[in-house]
């Protein structure tokens, strides 16, 4: 939630992230459509997506800075690496 708590600013991110999850939606219909997602994926994005929109339509959310992904995505080559027992490979290598 905002840190101020307005009403109105709480309700313009609510729909933007209503937005947002919606356009995830469509693009996993479409590739569900083009072959590309199978239908398991989906069924599960698809109950992913709405849990995500009852916690956003729920107000108990906390925006995140997108800088962070970087951090978390090492985070999760670190655990490959760990459950693989091998260093991750690069495409250069």
């Amino acid at each position: 939630m905002t840190p101020d708590n307005d009403p109105t600013t709480n309700e313009a991110e609510q729909i933007q992230l209503a937005r947002e999850i919606g356009a995830s939606l469509t693009d996993a219909f479409v590739g569900y459509v083009r072959g590309q997602v199978p239908f398991d994926d989906l069924s599960f994005g698809v109950y992913d997506a709405l849990h995500d929109l009852y916690v956003v339509r729920s107000g108990d959310f906390e925006l995140v800075d997108d800088d962070h992904d970087h951090h978390q995505h090492d985070d999760v080559l670190d655990e490959q690496e760990d459950l693989a027992q091998e260093p991750h490979r690069d495409a250069s290598g």
